[in-house]
């Protein structure tokens, strides 16, 4: 019976030991995707205001 509970012991602290890390990780890459999709939806933004422009001055010149 000793040996089960030291096992069990063992197991439990790798858990807590792991779980968090897995979750710490988990949380930093959805960060880091969310930061590139603002980065992406900022230069969509920019890149459409733009073309809007230039459209404009090419209908004026036509």
């Amino acid at each position: 019976m000793e040996t089960w509970s030291m096992l069990l012991v063992l197991i439990l602290l790798l858990f807590s030991i792991i779980i968090p890390i897995y979750y710490s990780q988990k949380k930093k890459n959805l960060q880091k995707k969310l930061k590139e999709g603002r980065e992406v939806s900022e230069k969509e933004k920019i890149r459409v205001y733009l073309d809007n422009i230039n459209e404009k001055f090419r209908a004026k010149y036509r």
